[in-house]
């Protein structure tokens, strides 16, 4: 069997071709193309054309044409939230709102004051926030673009709106609708909440049918499959949120083990025996039966790297910063005492209503760039640490932290052992790609 692999993430996407040899995979080749993400309004607003989505795809099938021949199976992964409103056929009506989005705080509160936040918890195991919740974005949609509300075939996320493209069935996995405040992701039964969806008029047939993540939602068009180079009509495995196929890929799905995802977002996440709700981190559905996975987001993780390099290293070439001056910066600081702290919210907060700022405290006229950059590092593993810490009052961890995402180098990882948790770390490599991959395994033709 051919997988191909796709994960639509934040600011790029991904393609990789795998063999499959039992229960192993072999990558035969693979593609990356970045894109821009719209921030505006202040850093309130972030959404994309989700026809990025598609020419990235279209490009990727073009310069791997080569490997798409045999290609059996393709699987998705997706950056979720990514709303999407999409008329009857498939085409979306609005940008994709991301899940750094915080135009939705309204909305957001809307949902508590109506619904009550145990019942909340209780239910769908997540807070609603602005950007992390479709059900607050499909309201603000509602209340600020009523035209587009009212044409609105279907409200999906990524792999929705890319599984209707290639096969023309509206589908959506449990674990990207885990944080729509409308899945029942206690229960974990591949149903919506229809308590919550009638309390704010929202019929259930504008949502997409729910199956599991490794279901095959049809075939890619005929006709399109020949425009794409592909030989043959693959299946289409509906896939599922990238942090969690990251986590699925290096074999996270014991209660207490852990992956580290680092790439425009910082993500923890810890495998769960049952379902542990809490208002300080988000509850997603595994891909697998029988287990949920914290997930404890930071907005600005590598891209508060890119964001400090624009601003402070300017005559740097990216190999420059983060081949040389990142590690030369964090070994400087690993076991020196610092009175600059970050607090790591440049592109606000998913657990707070309000719109979080980052702070840069403690500078002096003899403040260096090295010294802010440690800073910024140290802030965010400070911030997972909490998570860890909170986590292992009711879950014993694991004493290894899987590591995956771009933006992880040796220093990183000093870093990590030194100010986020003294443990074995192990770095994995485009793993969201290869968990959808490895959702054939799961796939009976």
């Amino acid at each position: 069997m051919w997988i191909l692999g796709v994960d639509i993430g934040t600011t790029s996407l991904k393609m990789a071709v795998f063999q499959r040899e039992g229960d192993a995979l072999r990558p035969v080749g693979q593609f990356s193309q970045s894109y821009e993400v719209n921030v505006y309004h202040d850093g309130l607003y972030g959404d994309i054309e989700p026809d990025k989505w598609k020419e990235a795809f279209r490009a990727g099938c073009r310069t791997m044409a080569g490997t798409l021949a045999d290609v059996d199976v393709i699987a998705l992964s997706g950056t979720t939230p990514g709303l999407t409103a999409m008329d009857e056929r498939g085409e979306a009506l609005y940008p994709a709102i991301l899940m750094l989005d915080q135009r939705s705080r309204l909305q957001a509160q809307r949902i508590i004051d109506t619904v009550g936040l145990d019942t909340l918890l209780q239910t769908t195991a997540n807070v609603p926030v602005a950007g992390g919740c479709s059900l607050a974005s499909i309201l603000w949609l509602r209340d600020h673009e009523p035209d587009v509300f009212a044409r609105t075939h279907k409200f999906g996320h990524s792999n929705t709106y890319f599984a209707h493209w290639l096969t023309g069935t509206w589908a959506l996995d449990p674990s990207s609708a885990s944080l729509t405040a409308l899945y029942n992701t206690t229960r974990n039964d591949c149903t919506w909440n229809a308590d919550i969806a009638g309390a704010f008029d929202l019929p259930l047939d504008r949502l997409p049918q729910l199956v599991p993540a490794h279901t095959s939602v049809g075939r890619v068009h005929a006709s399109l499959a020949r425009e794409l180079g592909l030989a043959k009509e693959p299946h289409v495995l509906i896939g599922g949120n990238d942090a969690v196929l990251a986590a699925y890929s290096v074999g996270v799905q014991s209660p207490g083990q852990i992956v580290n995802v680092n790439g425009t977002c910082e993500i923890t996440l810890v495998c769960l025996p049952e379902c542990l709700p809490s208002s300080h981190y988000n509850v997603r559905a595994h891909v697998l039966p029988g287990r949920w996975l914290t997930l404890h987001v930071m907005n600005a993780g590598g891209k508060a790297l890119e964001w400090f390099k624009s601003v402070f290293c300017t005559e740097m070439t990216d190999a420059d910063f983060y081949d040389r001056f990142l590690p030369q910066a964090l070994d400087a600081w690993l076991d020196r005492d610092s009175h600059v702290t970050y607090t790591p919210y440049l592109m606000g907060s998913r657990y707070s209503q309000q719109p979080l700022k980052a702070e840069l405290l403690g500078l002096t006229q003899t403040t260096t760039r090295e010294e802010i950059l440690a800073a910024i590092v140290r802030g965010l593993c400070h911030y997972q640490a909490n998570h860890l810490h909170e986590i292992e009052t009711r879950v014993p961890l694991d004493t290894t932290i899987h590591l995956t995402g771009g933006a992880v180098n040796e220093a990183l990882i000093r870093a990590k052992r030194r100010w986020l948790r003294d443990a074995g770390y192990v770095h994995e490599e485009e793993s969201s790609v290869r968990g959808a991959a490895l959702l054939a395994r799961l796939w009976a033709p």
